[in-house]
């Protein structure tokens, strides 16, 4: 920095008066012998890019008979900052139902409270097909049966199919599911039946689908590689009553190559039977007339957890 100082001085000769100015600069120094100070400005940047470990769960907003639509995305969980066994955070504030995989399209299973389970013709002579009407895997007023004849072996049992479901799901990272059964009903013939007595059995189908709008999984891989994947020990809703247990133990994400949600998601499909009698060993599918009516159902609550 400097100043400016002025030095000035009037004189008169011959009768004209004269103004003698100097400038002079006052220079400030630093502190150090010949060196001068220079100002500087600098701005500091600092981009990066992060993408954080997501599992997105597709399924629809709501059972059929409650006019849910499908499919829809209703868990965005985020895995970050998460303990391993920890459940993930879920960013969507709703939850969601499962849906059918066996309609032809993408549509939300029933839940049950408005049907019973189908029936199927075992060992007619002739006849006995069943058509099912829409909500499917359920018996009501709108489907049929076609007549059949029967000798001393025919007989009728719930249908083997009986409830079969799945979920979708994809994602950038590994991930773990876990399952809980809660809120068990049993009544009518069913009432001394229990957790124990609904068979289960969970299985991965990395694609799947029927026409280009209903298909899944066309570039998507098989998540249990690197795990132990589906979890064989658990067998029937006894099995996962009395907390959250692993079904499944996962080892890499979903995600194979570019492409849509649905293209790399996988499918999470559950099949639930009913046995007249717990354990393992237990027939899966053994209703018998004898058994009479009555309900036997319970929820299933699926929740992704980090590996």
């Amino acid at each position: 920095m400097g100043r400016s100082l002025y030095l000035g001085s009037v004189w008169a000769t011959s009768g004209r008066t004269y103004l003698r100015s100097i400038a002079v600069t006052a220079l400030t120094l630093p502190m150090v012998p010949g060196a001068y100070q220079v100002a500087n400005a600098s701005a500091a940047d600092k981009p990066f890019f992060r993408a954080a470990s997501i599992v997105i769960v597709i399924g629809g907003s709501d059972f059929s008979n409650n006019s849910g639509q499908a499919p829809v995305a209703y868990d965005f969980n985020i895995l970050d900052n998460v303990p391993s066994g920890t459940a993930a955070n879920d960013i969507i504030g709703a939850d969601g139902v499962t849906i059918n995989f066996n309609s032809g399209q993408f549509n939300p299973s029933e839940n049950g409270t408005g049907s019973g389970y189908e029936f199927e013709i075992i060992d007619p002579t002739s006849g006995g097909a069943f058509n099912s009407v829409g909500p499917h895997q359920t018996l009501d007023a709108n489907d049929s049966y076609t007549a059949f004849g029967m000798d001393n072996d025919t007989d009728v049992q719930v249908d083997t199919g009986n409830r079969a479901s799945q979920f979708l799901v994809v994602s950038n990272s590994a991930f773990d599911i876990y399952a809980q059964a809660t809120d068990l009903v049993n009544t009518g013939g069913f009432s001394t039946l229990g957790y124990a007595n609904i068979g289960y059995g969970l299985r991965v189908r990395p694609t799947g689908g029927n026409g280009t709008p209903w298909q899944w999984g066309q570039r998507a891989q098989n998540p249990s590689n690197g795990g132990s994947g589906i979890i064989g020990a658990v067998n029937d809703l006894g099995d996962m009553s009395a907390g959250f247990t692993k079904v499944f133990d996962g080892g890499r994400r979903t995600a194979a190559t570019r492409g849509s949600l649905l293209q790399q998601a996988v499918s999470f499909q559950s099949r639930y039977r009913i046995r007249a009698s717990g354990g393992v060993t237990a027939a899966l599918n053994n209703y018998d007339l004898s058994m009479g009516q009555g309900e036997l159902g319970a929820t299933v609550t699926y929740t992704i957890y980090t590996p």
